[in-house]
């Protein structure tokens, strides 16, 4: 009898039905227009390899993103490893796909400075002025906040406005780009496609990137992933998994113009983000902070 109670109950437990409509939540952007019409176009394809209707969403926020897919209300989310890792203190989550570019999936971090600069070493920064992308970007603030520590020139948060003779926080890859190179700060921080690579023209000419050069390369930023709600059933996770990387193959054109990449491939290990996790560890900063 007792067998049998645990046959009647489970299914409701274990089997429970996919949704209908699967949401897609895409990571903001500089042009949330251009990206909200991209990511239909994206839906639009997976909704005919899934067989389901897609639904976007573009959040204003990186926090919304984090919560649609702890309140269950979000199943898919193109993301930053950040809010990944706030999400998925609280969500049941996997990580489908991850952006595969230059056959790596990690970038740099770079920090630049005038290229007539006599800055010469993380050591000479004491004392300058510098501009972060934002107070929510793992490239742009987190990892080079990280080196700076790790580097013993600083202790937390705190030390940044000491230690700098002027901190800001540009508002975003191209500002930073553009502020120290029209001499509004000494020092930047970005990621490394901000400056090389086939999309810089999008966030500055090639006259402006003329005018930096590379202080340092921070290695180990995650590229951005694509996390999948685990409450959705293993075969449709797996659907899901394939049709992203069938993406990449099928229209890299497409898939570039959402935030660069050309490749979506399965994770190498389930330690996609263990960087990020690293740098928040030195700095004792929460990935809550960062997420805005």
């Amino acid at each position: 009898m007792r067998s049998l109670l645990a046959i009647i109950l489970l299914p409701s437990l274990v089997f429970a039905a996919d949704p209908s409509t699967l949401v897609f939540s895409f990571q903001k952007q500089k042009n949330p227009d251009e990206i909200q019409a991209t990511a239909k176009t994206v839906a639009d394809y997976l909704s005919a390899k899934l067989g389901k209707k897609v639904e976007v969403l573009v959040p204003t926020s990186y926090g919304t993103t984090a919560q649609g897919l702890i309140s269950k209300k979000v199943h898919v989310a193109y993301m930053d490893s950040l809010p990944y890792i706030l999400a998925s203190q609280e969500a049941n989550l996997e990580i489908a796909a991850v952006e595969r570019r230059k056959e790596r999936t990690d970038y740099d971090s770079l920090v630049v400075v005038g290229k007539d600069s006599p800055i010469k070493t993380f050591q000479d920064l004491k004392g300058k002025s510098i501009a972060f992308t934002s107070q929510t970007s793992t490239s742009g603030y987190l990892f080079p906040f990280a080196k700076l520590v790790q580097d013993k020139n600083i202790k937390s948060p705190a030390d940044l406005q000491s230690y700098f003779s002027n901190v800001v926080f540009a508002g975003g890859y191209d500002k930073a780009l553009l502020a120290v190179a029209n001499g509004q700060v000494e020092v930047a921080a970005f990621s490394d496609y901000v400056y090389e690579g086939a999309k810089a023209d999008l966030y500055g000419t090639p006259e402006t990137r003329a005018k930096v050069r590379v202080l340092a390369r921070i290695p180990g930023v995650p590229t951005h992933l694509i996390a999948v709600s685990k409450e959705l059933s293993t075969g449709l996770r797996g659907k899901i998994q394939e049709a992203l990387i069938e993406l990449g193959k099928e229209k890299p054109e497409l898939l570039s113009s959402v935030y660069g990449a050309t490749e979506l491939v399965k994770p190498a290990s389930k330690n996609h983000v263990e960087k990020t996790m690293a740098a928040l560890k030195v700095t004792k900063l929460e990935s809550k902070s960062f997420v805005k």
